[in-house]
């Protein structure tokens, strides 16, 4: 379920952000699905979702360049979304401000290595910046979701 959910929220983040803004910048309305599955099943479940959700999306969406560029976010976030919720001193605001500057990370890396160069890095801090926005604005629709499936008799 979680799967069809980021699928869906990707298709319409998609529609809604088609490169307005800045040409390859999303809100990340997906990661909200990555999230709640880090939160309710752990690890390994969150990092499939997300492998999953990077594969289903190239074949959706046709964008074969991008696929490096998921892949190398989504486990960059997860890997550092786990590690920052199992030391137990961030809550789920800073577990999620991690996980988007860790995806713009991975992401960066990806472009450094299709580039053969170092220069995707200089745009760091600005992603990084653009990340912490992102994250504060998922926080409330990922606290909303979390709180209402834990009070649900499926995860009792």
């Amino acid at each position: 379920m979680l799967l069809a959910v980021s699928l869906i929220l990707s298709y319409a983040e998609n529609l809604i952000f088609s490169d307005i803004f800045i040409p390859g910048i999303k809100l990340g309305l997906s990661n909200v699905a990555v999230v709640s599955a880090l939160y309710l099943f752990g690890f390994a479940p969150a990092l499939f979702l997300g492998v999953a959700k990077s594969f289903i999306s190239l074949l959706l969406f046709g964008r074969l360049s991008g696929l490096l560029y998921s892949l190398a976010g989504i486990v960059f976030s997860v890997v550092t979304m786990y590690a920052v919720k199992k030391s137990g001193v961030f809550s789920l605001f800073g577990v999620g401000i991690s996980g988007a500057s860790a995806h713009i990370a991975g992401q960066l890396v990806a472009g450094c290595i299709m580039l053969s160069s170092v220069y995707p890095l200089s745009l760091f801090p600005l992603l990084c910046l653009l990340s912490l926005i992102s994250a504060s604005v998922l926080y409330f629709p990922e606290r909303i979701i979390l709180s209402f499936l834990r009070k649900s008799d499926y995860f009792e």
